[in-house]
């Protein structure tokens, strides 16, 4: 038999490794295959790697249950079993290794922000692969401090902690037992094959053949390593850890501004439908208009047709009603597409505007179509979705064309300070026919 085994591999694996001339066998548990299989590990296996994948399913958490009792007097007599945990069930991983104290599959932590045991073992190769982790579970329920790299489990001593998350919480963890040890990794995808290989190498009876080269990596374990250069090892921890610590905090802070109401603004380059009135009725509540109406809203116990989509009103004054009859009044309507703009939504504002000027007795208007065109295209690609005669005959009528992306660079140029909001309101108040803001 086999002095590696390979659990829950692919066979491209196996034979991988078998090119490099170990002694390799795979095996499947029925979490794999779909059904409940015998499984035994062979008694000549002296490094078992298992690859802890997929949802175990309803009804299988006693699957294979007998499993550890065997494995464990394998590893008290010197044998190793390598973890990589890409997901699954915890029963999954304790059913062939046996329980571990308050273990957990806890989130997902960052492969970029993962900080290494700089003296720990197979610290290269780990650093190495990093940009290749798929997934990094908060393994125990608590953190470790800065510079703290064991836990004490409670039953079984203490755990190594070979890797931590940004904010402490092991996702790798080495636990001895006997002779031998359980070792928990990330899943680091299709690299886990070549991270199989530099463990078989760090013990060579499991080749068939000569022992090959070392790499000299050795030379860097701890074996070797005199105080003064572990104390520097130390202070580069530290440095990173307040490095990380410190890209965590600008990320929070990054995901506050984003909810601040930035991919609001940004809908007025993307949305359609409802969805973009919405972003135009924000956007123009950011400028500080002194009442900007959702007339849909505004009618919505009145059977009517809506026609135009919001009131723009200079004042501030408590009374829509009065508003809509003596003051300026600017008509909104939003439309999209995915092509240019057509003649008859241009011809709707001065049509709506007409009939609002009778209802309301007030000829203190104007009309504006804000229009999000090409919406499917990069905005920095788009042209003038109007034709010429469209933006004659909305000058002539006094009133205004206006795309969402003219806009949104306004509001972005009023947040860089090139701009104010009261320069925009009166230029989208007083300019007719194609509307474009200068700053």
């Amino acid at each position: 038999m086999a002095k590696v085994l390979l659990l829950d591999f692919e066979e491209t694996d196996r034979e991988r490794l078998a090119s490099e001339k170990y002694d390799v066998e795979l095996k499947t548990t029925g979490w794999r295959s779909g059904h409940e299989d015998v499984l035994e590990i062979p008694t000549e296996s002296e490094a078992i790697f298992y690859h802890l994948v997929g949802p175990g399913g309803n009804g299988r958490s006693q699957w294979h249950a007998g499993v550890h009792e065997a494995l464990a007097r394998r590893v008290e007599a010197g044998a190793r079993v390598v973890c990589f945990i890409g997901g699954g069930e915890i029963y999954q991983l304790t059913n062939i290794i046996g329980s571990l104290p308050r273990l957990q599959f806890k989130d997902n932590a960052r492969a970029d922000s993962i900080l290494f045991n700089p003296r720990a073992l197979f610290h290269v190769p780990f650093e190495r692969f990093r940009p290749f982790i798929a997934k990094a579970y908060k393994l125990l329920p608590e953190a470790a401090g800065d510079g703290v790299w064991e836990k004490d489990s409670g039953i079984e001593g203490k755990f190594e902690i070979l890797a931590k998350s940004a904010d402490g919480y092991p996702v790798s963890l080495l636990a001895g037992r006997g002779k031998g040890y359980v070792l928990l990794l990330p899943s680091f995808g299709p690299k886990n094959v070549e991270i199989i290989d530099y463990i078989l190498k760090d013990k060579m009876p499991f080749s068939a053949g000569a022992p090959a080269a070392a790499d000299g990596s050795w030379i860097e374990d701890e074996d070797f390593v005199f105080p003064e250069l572990k104390d520097l090892f130390a202070r580069k921890d530290a440095e990173k850890q307040r490095y990380v610590q410190a890209l965590a905090e600008i990320d929070r802070q990054i995901t506050e501004a984003k909810a601040g109401g930035r991919e609001d603004f940004h809908k007025l380059l993307t949305a359609e439908g409802p969805e973009l009135m919405k972003a135009v009725v924000l956007a123009l509540r950011y400028l500080d208009w002194g009442k900007v109406v959702d007339v849909n809203e505004y009618w919505k116990k009145v059977i009517r047709n809506k026609e135009e989509d919001v009131w723009l009103i200079e004042s501030g004054g408590p009374s829509v009603e009065a508003s809509l009859r003596k003051e300026d009044l600017i008509l909104v309507l939003v439309r999209s597409g995915k092509g240019a703009a057509a003649d008859g939504e241009c011809a709707l504002l001065q049509k709506y505007k007409g009939r609002r000027m009778q209802e309301f007795d007030n000829t203190r208007m104007k009309a504006v179509l804000f229009g999000n065109y090409f919406s499917g295209a990069d905005a920095r690609t788009r042209g003038n979705p109007f034709s010429a005669v469209q933006v004659d005959e909305t000058q002539k009528d006094g009133n205004g064309l206006l795309t969402t992306y003219e806009l949104f660079r306004a509001i972005k140029a009023e947040k860089e300070k090139k701009l104010t909001k009261g320069a925009i309101r009166a230029q989208i108040k007083q300019k007719t026919g194609l509307i474009t803001f200068e700053f």
